[in-house]
């Protein structure tokens, strides 16, 4: 039965429909008003063999990679939605390089199914807090965002588990690490991150996940991790769009 609000309500819904995109982002056929088809969305949600503690790739009869095996890591599980392949590469670069942030919503949008289809809710409850991985003042400056604080404010809004902001400062400027090998960039993200000492109090004793966009040896969310134990966090996880494979 129609109410007096239904010409409101028709005029809403016709406004976000304009707002979003009618085709695909990917595959740019019709996407009925959400950012990828279901075709895309499908292709792009394929579950993935990995390691059950750092999220590596591996074969089917594995259950722990060799890398876990030798060293130890400071979180207790990293979650991911994909391996560092095409078309997620692609993707990541338009969000972080070229301020296409429709991109990191799609992206969040992914993390968001992926942790609701692996991760029981039981499970969920007992987080306490997400933080997004902080970027150098300067860094954020010249980016304009930082790529893991939106997607925390996605996934934030989807699960209902708050951002704990402003208490991880990233105190040092690191050099990029794509180009390092595992050992220099251990030594590149050493001391990089401090506490807020007015926030170290709602560390302790807390559940919480860092979230950031690729993993690669892990030597950033180690050394956060870390700085979150020393300072009486309970437990840390990972959750990230991609993990890559370790370089060689």
């Amino acid at each position: 039965m129609k109410t007096k609000w239904q010409p409101l309500v028709n005029k809403f819904q016709f406004a976000i429909e304009q707002i979003l995109p009618s085709q695909c982002l990917l595959c740019h056929l019709s996407s009925n008003q959400t950012l990828i088809c279901q075709y895309c969305h499908d292709s792009l949600a394929v579950a993935r063999p990995c390691c059950l503690h750092c999220g590596l790739a591996l074969s089917k009869t594995q259950y722990y990679c060799g890398d876990c095996l030798k060293q130890k890591h400071q979180f207790t599980q990293l979650h991911a939605v994909a391996n560092y392949h095409p078309p997620y590469p692609a993707l990541i670069k338009k969000f972080k390089y070229s301020k296409q942030l429709i991109f990191g919503e799609l992206l969040a949008d992914l993390l968001v199914s992926s942790i609701q289809s692996n991760i029981l809710s039981t499970q969920l409850s007992m987080i306490d807090y997400l933080i997004p991985v902080p970027l150098h003042n300067n860094k954020l400056y010249l980016r304009g965002f930082n790529q893991a604080q939106l997607i925390a404010e996605k996934l934030s809004k989807h699960l209902n588990i708050p951002i704990l902001s402003n208490t991880v400062i990233r105190s040092k400027e690191t050099i990029a690490q794509e180009t390092l090998s595992l050992s220099k960039r251990k030594k590149n993200l050493r001391q990089a991150f401090e506490i807020n000492d007015i926030s170290k109090h709602r560390i302790r004793n807390q559940h919480i996940v860092i979230i950031d966009d690729v993993v690669t040896t892990g030597a950033t969310v180690n050394s956060l991790s870390k700085t979150l134990l020393q300072a009486g966090a309970k437990q840390i996880d990972i959750w990230c769009i991609c993990r890559t494979s370790l370089p060689k």
